[in-house]
């Protein structure tokens, strides 16, 4: 039986935790005007076997691709929805009502392939809906890219510098009939660099200058030392 199977035995914390000003030397694109929190650490390089935060990452981020492709299509499916939903009920006990309802705009991180490609997954934008399911909550895909990349954790040593990653990414106007409120939450798995959420701050800074922003990691990566 693989460690995926285990997916729901994840210990997760009682609380978010704070980027401070040791773990964002991590991170090497944060600013400290970055306002980040977390739930755990997932290990560079360490697969399912790594730990717990590490089987539930590797499910979450499964490629429908590769779920098609495996002889166990099914139970890998199964997998990575425990997967989501695992992370879809860690977040909403982190959220009080009236804010979810009245102060906050969630924001999903864009996915790397456009939708309608084999490979595009909308697991951050599910998670969210999921996680506040029946709740006035505002939840919105405000970001896009405008052509496919390869993922950062699939594409090897050549990834998408900052300024590449910023050309390529926009609001999306449609999602702009109804006023943000006054904190957005954007929505990610794994904190690497912190390209994404710099371009995504950058993007939504450009139109909104005062907008105040946060961002919920799954978690955080780290390398053994």
């Amino acid at each position: 039986m693989s460690a995926s199977s285990r997916t729901s035995s994840v210990a997760w914390p009682e609380r978010l935790r704070w980027i401070d000003e040791d773990t964002r030397a991590d991170h090497g694109l944060l600013l400290p005007s970055d306002h980040c929190l977390y739930f755990g650490e997932f290990r560079a390089q360490g697969g399912w076997t790594a730990g717990a935060m590490n089987d539930l990452i590797v499910d979450f981020k499964r490629s429908p691709s590769r779920i098609a492709a495996s002889a166990r299509a099914r139970a890998v499916q199964h997998f990575k929805d425990r997967a989501i939903a695992t992370v879809a009920c860690a977040l909403r006990r982190q959220f009080a009502r009236a804010a979810i309802e009245t102060r906050l705009t969630f924001v999903p991180i864009p996915a790397s392939k456009l939708p309608g490609e084999a490979d595009y997954c909308d697991r951050l934008l599910r998670t969210l809906r999921l996680a506040f399911a029946g709740l006035h909550a505002d939840i919105r895909p405000l970001l896009r890219q405008r052509a496919s990349t390869a993922a950062d954790h699939r594409s090897g040593t050549r990834r998408l510098r900052f300024e590449e990653l910023l050309e390529l990414t926009e609001l999306d106007l449609a999602q702009l009939r109804e006023p943000l409120r006054p904190l957005v939450v954007l929505f990610d798995d794994v904190l690497t660099s912190g390209k994404h959420l710099r371009v995504a701050k950058a993007r939504i800074r450009e139109a909104f200058p005062e907008q105040a922003i946060i961002a919920v990691l799954v978690a955080r990566r780290v390398w053994d030392r």
